[in-house]
């Protein structure tokens, strides 16, 4: 995601060949939440749809990078809008075919999201 301004998913990425991935978030003076999404599936589900058999995903557990707290995929990373803030996260995707971001909650401001994988 790219200087999002509104509620929804980002693009699809495909982790299959990767133990973990870096997530990078940018919130510019944003009032949003955002939530990491995984899936087992061969194919990738429809992020944007609800949980269902046919599409299954679920959120996915974050490690915040500056004091290495865990963050319930449930609750996400929420910024209240105050000021932009740049946040480093780890996610392990180690069985996981693909991930997704999901903006939720938001009022204000834009986000973006860069992902990065590695093997080691």
């Amino acid at each position: 995601m790219s200087a999002k301004a509104a509620t929804g998913v980002g693009n699809t990425f495909f982790c299959r060949d990767y133990k973990t991935v870096i997530v990078e978030l940018w919130f510019a003076a944003a009032t949003a939440t955002v939530k990491c999404q995984g899936s087992v599936s061969e194919s990738a589900p429809t992020f944007s749809s609800a949980q269902a058999l046919t599409n299954h995903w679920d959120y996915i557990d974050m490690i915040d990078l500056q004091n290495n707290s865990s963050i319930d995929g449930d609750t996400g990373v929420a910024s209240s809008g105050a000021a932009s803030d740049a946040r480093i996260f780890e996610v392990n995707v180690n069985g996981l075919e693909s991930i997704n971001f999901e903006i939720t909650a938001y009022t204000a401001g834009s986000v973006t999201i860069k992902v990065r994988g590695y093997s080691d």
